[in-house]
């Protein structure tokens, strides 16, 4: 089982890709001895991260911005092992005492905006679908969350329940939100303060 991270360990990585890293490199020569230089000039602070050049995938993108709010909120958020169309499950740390309950959740994460839900998401009880929009600008991106019937209720507002594709395939896709679906969507935007909000009202 992987340990847990802390906050300034999960900041660290949103900040660099450590996935070609190799554990232990340079720990002999660093033992031998080592000196620090300081650069001149202005130092670059913006966030790596913020740009296609990172190259990271749309998805990884989604999961970090999505783990960094869910562990700015001080939920305990753990990846699934199971292959059962959950990616993570959820845990507030004020339920230990009253039994742990886990939240399902199922991402969807995209570069625009994209509003897709699949009747295949409702087989798990009380999963979330967190929708990640914008991934690859985290200045920019909008996390929303919301119940497979509350998303059911917005693909019927919007007529989506009456097109082939969820008739037929059993799911509908927008990739890129109008006015009107982002008005929609707003009560279900999230922040670290309403994640708590919104699992405990679940």
């Amino acid at each position: 089982m992987k340990p847990e991270m802390n906050n300034q360990e999960m900041n660290l990585r949103r900040q660099f890709d450590f996935s070609k890293a190799t554990r232990g490199k340079f720990y002999s020569r660093y033992s031998k001895g080592h000196s620090t230089t300081i650069l001149k000039g202005t130092p670059d602070y913006s966030d790596p991260l913020d740009s296609h050049k990172s190259g990271l995938s749309t998805r990884k993108m989604g999961e970090r911005i999505l783990e960094s709010q869910i562990r700015a909120a001080g939920i305990q958020i753990k990846e699934s092992l199971d292959d059962n169309g959950v990616d993570y499950y959820l845990s507030l740390e004020s339920m230990r005492n009253v039994g742990k309950i886990s939240h399902p959740v199922k991402l969807v994460t995209s570069s625009k905006e994209t509003f897709a839900l699949h009747k295949a998401y409702q087989r798990t009880p009380r999963t979330l679908i967190a929708y990640v929009w914008r991934a690859h600008s985290p200045s920019e991106t909008s996390v929303y969350a919301l119940t497979y019937e509350e998303a059911l209720q917005i693909i019927r507002a919007k007529g989506y329940v009456n097109t082939v594709s969820w008739k037929e395939k059993g799911g509908y896709s927008v990739t890129n939100a109008g006015t009107e679906l982002k008005q929609m969507l707003a009560p279900f935007r999230m922040t670290p303060e309403r994640w708590q909000t919104k699992l405990r009202a679940i």
